[in-house]
């Protein structure tokens, strides 16, 4: 029997606490994508994407503004952290977070490290060096 695009087996092919470099699965994608097109307007996201395509743009307040994540209901970001936590350890962890834009659109791009850095840092308020979905929820309310 296969695993669904939905489930934890096909979510990440390395277990959850393995430190080999993080690519995002296809099914992943999909399926955060899926969950995207579902809470956030298409236009939105691709204007978004666009006005962050290069390296060091990127700023977490305007994007979640852009893209209209800002007026969502608590369910509709509790989906949307849902399907960035690529692990699905509960947490967006350094890793996954590189890949934020990617899990909003195929034409997304990778995060540079120091972009990765900068989104952590605003949204880990606890200190343990992962984003919560408490901490998520405060941050695109910023």
């Amino acid at each position: 029997m296969r695993a669904s695009a939905f489930s934890p087996a096909c979510r990440f092919p390395y277990g959850r606490h393995s430190r080999r470099s993080l690519t995002v699965p296809g099914d992943a994608h999909r399926a955060a994508k899926m969950a995207m097109k579902d809470i956030l307007k298409a236009d939105d996201i691709k204007k978004a994407i666009d006005a962050f395509k290069a390296a060091d743009t990127f700023d977490h307040k305007k994007f979640f503004e852009m893209v209209g994540l800002k007026t969502k209901s608590a369910d509709d970001l509790k989906k949307v952290f849902l399907a960035l936590d690529v692990d699905n350890s509960g947490f967006i962890e350094e890793e996954e977070l590189k890949f934020v834009l990617k899990g909003f659109a195929t034409g997304g791009r990778d995060l540079t490290d120091k972009e990765t850095k900068a989104f952590l840092h605003a949204a880990d308020k606890d200190g343990d060096g992962k984003i919560g979905m408490e901490e998520f929820a405060a941050l695109v309310r910023e």
